[in-house]
């Protein structure tokens, strides 16, 4: 009797299974190319960065870098070794350690980024960074003892108090630092027209309103389908989405240097970050101590061609009292000058 020749399938249990697993990597590992973009970015065009955030960007890129090179060995150990043997499917592996142990250190590092940020942006005095840290230290809590859970019995466990406690605060953390950075924006917008301020609460609220949306999308997977890995699919890029966050927050300097007004330098990020309210307008110093705003101005200089000593210097009332030139100062043509 022949033999038949059907090949064996896959049955929809493993498929449920492996599917979540292999696709959450694989976005884990586009979004490190990302980030290896950000990263290449920030080095090349803030080499003069404080130590504190160099230090920070850095050590965000090295953390990712273990995290992908540890989902790439769950990878290998489910998916090449384990090819054809169901049950290394359902032994969890490295995954309790690079998805929820490595992703609440991510977030609680780059939660405790904006917080600060929106502590010195409100005089160091807001009652909503005391709640943006409580939540942001619970979520990280909850997910370091989801990993511990898991890495005791090698399997995928996750208790429902405990996706609550991770997602939720969260999703909340978020929410916060853009309901606050709105809440700046809205003020800055009344009070003057800071071009710093107004683009960095920006970007912040759009990020922000991002990992927000994807915790909250975990949960929601989960609670849709609790018997499933569904779940998987954000959980496995959340770390990467807060890592990126930061990364694109630094870069995002760049667009300042293509459309900052006159006089606004490359750390004008940082001053807005260290406390200032609001970067003045540019002011120049003129050898008497007379400080005015720049405005164009007509120096008629003439020079006696006879002698070649004597010269006379008029300008318009609004820059000020300028001292003439002196003889030798060696000025040999007359012409409008634009400051």
């Amino acid at each position: 009797m022949a033999e038949s020749s059907q090949s064996p399938t896959a049955s929809p249990e493993v498929t449920k299974i492996a599917a979540p697993l292999l696709f959450g990597c694989l976005f884990n590992w586009a979004l490190y190319g990302v980030l290896c973009v950000q990263i290449y970015v920030y080095s090349y065009n803030f080499p003069k960065d404080p130590r504190s955030v160099k230090f920070l960007a850095y050590f965000i890129f090295v953390f990712e870098t273990v995290q992908t090179a540890l989902t790439g060995s769950d990878i290998y150990y489910w998916f090449v070794t384990g090819f054809g043997n169901v049950e290394r499917l359902g032994n969890s592996h490295f995954s309790p350690i690079d998805a929820p142990i490595m992703t609440a250190i991510s977030s609680l590092i780059v939660q405790g980024y904006f917080c600060y940020r929106i502590w010195v942006l409100m005089n160091r005095r807001s009652w909503i960074c005391c709640i943006i840290a409580v939540n942001a230290v619970i979520q990280a809590a909850a997910e370091i003892w989801q990993s511990i859970t898991a890495l005791m019995v090698q399997k995928f466990v996750v208790s429902k108090t405990g996706i609550y406690l991770w997602s939720i605060p969260s999703a909340i953390a978020d929410i916060l630092i853009a309901v606050a950075m709105t809440l700046l924006l809205r003020r800055a917008s009344s009070k003057f027209s800071n071009f710093v301020l107004i683009r960095v609460i920006r970007l912040t609220v759009e990020t922000n309103t991002l990992t927000a949306s994807a915790a909250v999308t975990t949960l929601v997977l989960y609670v849709a389908f609790p018997n499933e890995l569904y779940y998987v699919y954000i959980a496995d890029i959340l770390g990467k989405l807060y890592s990126n966050t930061l990364l694109v927050s630094l870069n995002n300097r760049i667009y300042f240097r293509e459309h900052k007004p006159p006089g606004l330098g490359d750390s004008a990020f940082f001053a807005v970050t260290d406390g200032v309210r609001a970067v003045p307008g540019p002011q120049f110093q003129t050898p008497t101590d007379v400080i005015f705003q720049p405005r164009t101005m007509s120096l008629a200089a003439g020079v006696d061609k006879g002698k070649g000593g004597d010269t006379s210097t008029t300008c318009s009332p609004e820059c000020g009292s300028i001292t003439p030139l002196p003889g030798n100062a060696g000025l040999r043509t007359s012409q409008d000058t634009s400051v």
